[in-house]
């Protein structure tokens, strides 16, 4: 009988135990600090000269990217359809040549200067998955 209480004990502890082990909850949003970096690269390349800088307040330009109107604009809705606009229609000279990781690095961008914080896993290319994924400013 002793041995079967040291068992159960032994048993309960280590459940316990596992309970709290596993992979570590990730942290921040849906991209990381990198991506954005790349992003903000590409954004100074392909995007400014239209829609300016994003911390930038210039009315005659294109749509600031990180303005209270984008951000009412986007707001509750997927980052699958920003991914999708940007990649069917930006540059506004030549679109559809952004690559699907370019383009993701560009809305990983876009999330940071919206204040959207980064997280530990980059922001993916999948489309089913960017549907999955509000814009929440």
């Amino acid at each position: 009988m002793r041995a079967l209480t040291v068992a159960t004990a032994v048993l309960v502890t280590v459940g316990v135990a596992a309970l709290g082990e596993g992979p570590p909850a990730t942290q921040g949003g849906p991209y990381t600090a990198e991506q954005a970096a790349r992003g903000e690269v590409l954004y100074k390349e392909q995007c400014v000269s239209c829609h300016g800088e994003l911390s930038a307040f210039v009315p005659e330009m294109s749509t600031l990217l990180a303005d209270h109107t984008f951000r009412s604009r986007w707001a509750k809705r997927s980052l699958g359809e920003l991914f999708e606009l940007i990649q069917l229609e930006m540059p506004q000279e030549a679109p559809g040549t952004l690559s699907r990781r370019q383009t993701a690095d560009l809305v990983a961008y876009i999330l940071s200067g919206n204040k959207v914080p980064a997280g530990e896993l980059e922001l993916s290319d999948d489309l089913k998955q960017l549907r999955q994924i509000l814009f929440e400013p």
